[in-house]
Formats: structure tokens, sequence, C-alpha cells
């Protein structure tokens, strides 16, 4: 009786494999069901190769801020994007592997831009972090707990993740 539950078992497994590696095996789909790949990535920018060219022809760069939380990051690449602001972005990922309260020096992502796009972006971020201020509130257990740990750790920042300190700005210098 076993073999049978084996045989049958294998059986299933074959089957839900080849089904999966077919699915898997046929790349970028896109709404109209056709697999152009090419067709599909043919109009992105890549806004940090737009950034390495423009350093490289001798624009200034400047870093622009802190992010502690990848939520903000993706949107604001977006929102960057959207609006042609070259950027770059330096431990890009560090906040979804090191996850928890942002600590500044421990899980936060860099963003630089070119210093002529500095009041444009600030522009941006300003009006994100504001709509943020107004769309989230964190529960008052949430609260509580940030403080425990801010107490306990002492030693840097910790923002709160619907808190708009958890964008940290950077001042523009003058030459």
């Amino acid at each position: 009786m076993w073999w049978f539950v084996a045989v049958l078992a294998g059986i299933f497994l074959f089957l839900f494999l080849k089904k999966s590696l077919e699915e898997n095996s046929q790349g970028v789909r896109l709404n109209d069901g056709t697999a152009a790949e090419d067709k599909a990535l043919e109009n992105i920018v890549e806004m940090e190769d737009i950034f390495f060219e423009a350093v490289k022809s001798g624009k200034k760069a400047v870093k622009f801020m802190h992010l502690f939380y990848q939520e903000d990051l993706m949107m604001i690449k977006s929102l960057f994007q959207s609006e042609h602001i070259p950027y770059r972005i330096e431990n890009e990922h560090v906040a979804s592997v090191l996850v928890g309260y942002g600590v500044t020096g421990f899980n936060h992502t860099d963003l630089y831009i070119l210093r002529e796009d500095y009041d444009d972006a600030f522009k941006i971020v300003k009006e994100y972090a504001e709509n943020k201020r107004l769309s989230g509130k964190s529960s008052a257990m949430a609260e509580k707990a940030g403080a425990v740990i801010t107490v306990l750790l002492a030693s840097s920042f910790i923002p709160d993740k619907n808190e708009t300190s958890g964008i940290v700005v950077f001042k523009l210098e003058e030459d």
C-alpha cells in the first residue's frame, strides 16, 4: 500500500514541477499575453545611468537624503523617475535585509542627486512626506514599543515608520 501512495505522490510531484518549469521558462509576459521582453522594457529610462553620465560630464553630485524604509525608497524613486530627476542609490536593499526600526549608520539607504536638481527634488520629497504624515498614523502600542527600543538603544536616532523623520534630507551646502 505504501508503494502505491509513493507512486501517486511521485506522479503529482512530476506534473507539478513540469507545469512550473513551463510557466517559468516563458519570461516576461505583457498584458496581451505576448512575451516580447524587449518591447516591454524599451521605454524604461534608467535614472542611475543618466546620473552617472551627468557626473562623468562634470556635473556635481550631492548626498540628498537617508531613507530608512523600503516603501519610501520605492515611492521616491518612482517620483524622481516621473520628473526625470537622475539619482544614485547606495545600500538600496539594506533596509529590507536589516529589518526593524531605522537606525542612522546601520540600516539606512543613501540617495544622491545632481546638485542642479536639489530644489525640484526637495519639493517632491517635501510633498511626499507631508502626504505620508497626513495619511499614516501608528498605533499606540507601536509607539510605546518604539519608545522602549529608543530608550534601550539610546545611541542613534530611531524614526517611527509613519513619521516623516524616516526621511532625512541634507541641506544643500554652498560652494
